[in-house]
Protein backbone atom coordinates (compact mmCIF):
# COMPACT_ATOMS: atom_id res chain seq x y z
CA UNK A 1 0.00 0.00 0.00
CA UNK A 2 1.09 3.73 -0.83
CA UNK A 3 0.05 6.70 -0.39
CA UNK A 4 -2.35 8.84 -2.28
CA UNK A 5 -4.57 11.86 -2.58
CA UNK A 6 -6.82 10.19 -5.65
CA UNK A 7 -10.34 8.75 -5.09
CA UNK A 8 -8.74 5.29 -5.35
CA UNK A 9 -8.35 4.80 -1.86
CA UNK A 10 -8.83 1.07 0.23
CA UNK A 11 -12.43 2.81 1.32
CA UNK A 12 -13.45 2.53 -2.10
CA UNK A 13 -12.20 -0.17 -3.47
CA UNK A 14 -13.85 -3.72 -4.23
CA UNK A 15 -11.72 -5.96 -1.71
CA UNK A 16 -12.05 -3.33 1.39
CA UNK A 17 -14.22 -5.12 4.20
CA UNK A 18 -15.75 -3.51 7.12
CA UNK A 19 -17.15 -5.90 10.27
CA UNK A 20 -17.68 -5.47 13.61
CA UNK A 21 -15.08 -6.35 15.70
CA UNK A 22 -14.70 -7.36 19.93
CA UNK A 23 -16.49 -4.49 21.69
CA UNK A 24 -18.40 -3.29 18.48
CA UNK A 25 -14.99 -1.57 17.68
CA UNK A 26 -14.94 -1.70 13.57
CA UNK A 27 -12.12 -4.08 12.08
CA UNK A 28 -11.25 -2.92 8.33
CA UNK A 29 -9.75 -5.47 6.00
CA UNK A 30 -8.59 -6.25 2.91
CA UNK A 31 -9.95 -9.32 1.35
CA UNK A 32 -7.32 -9.69 -1.59
CA UNK A 33 -4.44 -9.18 1.00
CA UNK A 34 -6.29 -11.23 3.83
CA UNK A 35 -5.06 -9.11 6.50
CA UNK A 36 -6.25 -5.97 8.66
CA UNK A 37 -5.90 -2.40 7.70
CA UNK A 38 -4.41 -0.24 10.13
CA UNK A 39 -6.67 2.71 11.03
CA UNK A 40 -6.82 5.73 8.79
CA UNK A 41 -5.21 4.16 6.44
CA UNK A 42 -8.11 3.02 4.42
CA UNK A 43 -8.83 7.30 3.74
CA UNK A 44 -5.15 7.54 2.82
CA UNK A 45 -4.13 4.38 1.10
CA UNK A 46 -4.74 2.62 -1.54
CA UNK A 47 -2.78 -0.52 -3.51
CA UNK A 48 -1.89 -1.78 -7.34
CA UNK A 49 -4.95 -4.79 -6.62
CA UNK A 50 -7.36 -1.96 -6.34
CA UNK A 51 -10.44 -1.96 -8.51
CA UNK A 52 -13.68 -0.66 -8.52
CA UNK A 53 -16.88 -2.67 -8.60
CA UNK A 54 -20.19 -2.00 -10.37
CA UNK A 55 -22.01 -0.39 -7.24
CA UNK A 56 -19.42 1.80 -6.86
CA UNK A 57 -18.81 3.18 -10.26
CA UNK A 58 -22.75 3.64 -10.25
CA UNK A 59 -21.51 6.26 -7.33
CA UNK A 60 -22.63 3.92 -4.49
CA UNK A 61 -20.03 3.17 -1.25
CA UNK A 62 -22.10 1.87 1.50
CA UNK A 63 -18.92 1.51 3.62
CA UNK A 64 -18.69 5.01 3.31
CA UNK A 65 -22.17 5.84 4.43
Amino acid sequence: MYGSRSRQVCMTCHFFRHHPGPECIPLLTCHLHQGLIAHGEHLTHRCSGWTEDLHRQRGWAPEAA
